[in-house]
């Protein structure tokens, strides 16, 4: 009977090892997807293991290493088939390209030697890692990362090389390691990339049957029954009260309403016991979601803790479910909505005086930052703060305070929010841009400017049938529509113009799915008959989206001064819904 070591080996290896070991050489099978890291995920992955390392520095007890997750490989003759881990895999390798490309270890040879062998192996001049995903997957990334990165690329030459992305998302934050006027300035970038090669660990799952490596993958990703942190803190909770059957009886009783409470909302159990942790911290957790509650319940009354959680829980739920309160509506499209939610509940549960105008400056907030390109990790200290601030009763404004009989002006949330983005690039650049069309940001917002045309609006959730359209149409220049009508685009848009103009804010609008199919490749008066619909009343017999139907009745030929002036019309709106 095979043993399991004639199945897998699995060993806990450190970065280092990972990509310097005899047998690091690494390739990605053609079932597997191409590199898809964006932004978010770049600087994810960043944040997380520098402040792990500065966790680190203030507590070697804290962090003495950073788990990166697991890596499962099919052992082959001369290399191993990644089955899971590729994506962090291929952005480990561009993020040693891109400190070796920046010259980040000057003249520490053996530095500079490790982080070399850690890209292609010095003995065998071999590649670490190779991509055989896509045709030309290996070849674009040999050109443009292995074999040196050219930090000079145009735009347009990085917008399509999502390898180059990631180079360049790597060197703007190791560029901030450096500067001294950054919140991310550390004393030793060395010593930083020392953690990640000799601190920071995988899991490496060497196979060497495919099947079973690919079964052992699923596992691995399948949720199970694993007891959650919920269940870790119910039970920690209960343990003062085993003697007391009422008590405990009570408790339980209390849990089965909470998880009633929600039971309707976008969170569960866990999601609601992290947000009260953020309430109770105001503060980026260090530890797991159960052990930082466990120090923070210590010694207290179970009793009491249950019944402020579902307080907690209830004010959430209040909150979530106003289907009618346009700030609300906009807040439920952030992909990062534990910084919003924390500060409004807290607001809530401590009966914050000035949440009206809390939730509008917040909102203002996290929308002009994310337009900007703003990550999870650029809004994340200013959101803590400004949770700080609410949990203190902070107001709005400044305010002054009297110390040794002197009146001290002290920020207020506002001022906190204004230095924040005055770091950054106004939001309004962004929406100036020519490729509009692919950012997350653009459906929330042209949403947003829907809301606001009407007093009340219920909440329009982004589902596969809500789309962008194109009003001049990306097949501009095609001869004729799909259902054989010349076509006169031509006749109004030189190349340049339809190339700068189409993608750009004035030619994109809301529409649903179907109609969007309709009209993506007719003429404009054909468009106007389909944005109409239904003999003129809408899609599907309802009212359209009152920024299409201002295109109906505003705009008799489409132009590029009219994609012009509705870009000033919109950006008027945009401004006056986000303007601090």
């Amino acid at each position: 009977m095979a043993t399991n070591t004639d199945i897998f080996r699995p060993d806990n290896k450190t970065i280092e090892e990972i990509f310097g070991d005899t047998e690091a050489f690494y390739n990605m099978p053609i079932y597997q997807r191409p590199y898809a890291w964006d932004k978010e995920r770049v600087e994810q992955l960043w944040y997380d293991m520098l402040e792990a390392y500065k966790n680190n520095l203030q507590d070697e007890s804290i962090d003495k290493n950073y788990f990166l997750g697991s890596v499962v490989v099919v052992d082959k003759d001369k290399h191993q088939d990644v089955v899971d881990g590729q994506q962090r895999l291929t952005t480990l390798t561009i993020l040693f390209c891109t400190l070796r490309d920046l010259n980040i270890f000057n003249d520490n040879e053996e530095k500079i030697n490790i982080l070399k062998d850690s890209i292609q192996d010095f003995r065998k001049k071999k590649q670490r890692l190779k991509l055989t995903t896509h045709s030309n997957n290996q070849a674009l990334f040999e050109e443009t990362i292995i074999n040196g990165i050219d930090f000079n690329k145009s735009k347009k030459d990085i917008k399509n090389n999502r390898f180059l992305q990631t180079s360049y998302y790597f060197k703007n934050l190791i560029l901030k390691l450096q500067d001294k006027k950054s919140e991310d300035n550390i004393s030793s970038i060395s010593e930083f990339i020392n953690y990640i090669f000799n601190k920071t660990t995988m899991i490496k799952v060497v196979c060497y049957d495919e099947n079973f490596a690919i079964k052992l993958f699923s596992v691995l990703n399948d949720r199970g029954l694993d007891l959650t942190p919920a269940d870790i803190i119910k039970a920690y909770l209960m343990e003062s009260m085993v003697d007391d059957e009422i008590k405990l009886n009570s408790f339980i009783e209390v849990w089965k309403q909470i998880e009633s409470i929600i039971e309707f909302t976008d969170e569960k159990m866990e999601g609601i016991l992290n947000l009260y942790l953020y309430y109770l911290i105001t503060q980026n957790p260090k530890k797991s979601l159960q052990d930082e509650l466990k120090q923070q319940f210590k010694n207290k009354d179970s009793q009491k803790i249950i019944l402020d959680i579902k307080k907690f829980a209830e004010n959430y739920s209040e909150i979530v479910n106003s289907t009618q309160d346009n700030y609300i509506s906009m807040l439920k499209y952030l992909s990062h909505n534990v910084y919003w939610k924390s500060i409004l509940v807290t607001a809530k549960h401590t009966n914050y005086k000035e949440s009206d105008k809390l939730k509008i400056i917040i909102t203002r907030y996290f929308y002009q930052s994310w337009i900007a390109g703003g990550t999870s990790n650029r809004i994340k200290q200013t959101a803590f703060n400004i949770l700080k601030s609410v949990k203190n009763g902070i107001s709005i404004d400044n305010y002054t305070l009297i110390e040794n009989d002197e009146e001290i002006i002290k920020d207020g949330i506002k001022t906190i929010i204004e230095k924040n983005l005055n770091k950054y690039d106004n939001y309004k650049q962004s929406l100036s841009g020519n490729y509009l069309y692919w950012e997350r940001w653009l459906k929330p917002l042209l949403l947003s400017v829907e809301y606001f045309e009407n007093e009340k609006k219920d909440f329009i959730p982004i589902t596969r049938d809500l789309q962008i359209e194109h009003i001049l149409p990306q097949t501009w220049n095609a001869e004729k529509s799909w259902d054989g009508v010349l076509l006169n685009w031509k006749d109004s848009f030189s190349e340049d113009e339809a190339e700068r103009l189409i993608n750009s804010l004035g030619n994109l609008t809301l529409l649903t799915g179907k109609k969007n199919i309709e009209a993506s490749n007719c003429n404009y008066d054909k468009k106007i008959d389909i944005y109409k619909g239904n003999s003129g009343k809408g899609f599907d017999g309802k009212s359209s989206f009152e920024i299409t139907k201002s295109i109906i009745d505003n705009y008799n030929v489409w132009t590029k001064e009219n994609i012009e002036k509705r870009y000033n019309i919109l950006l008027e709106k945009i401004d006056r819904i986000l303007k601090i």
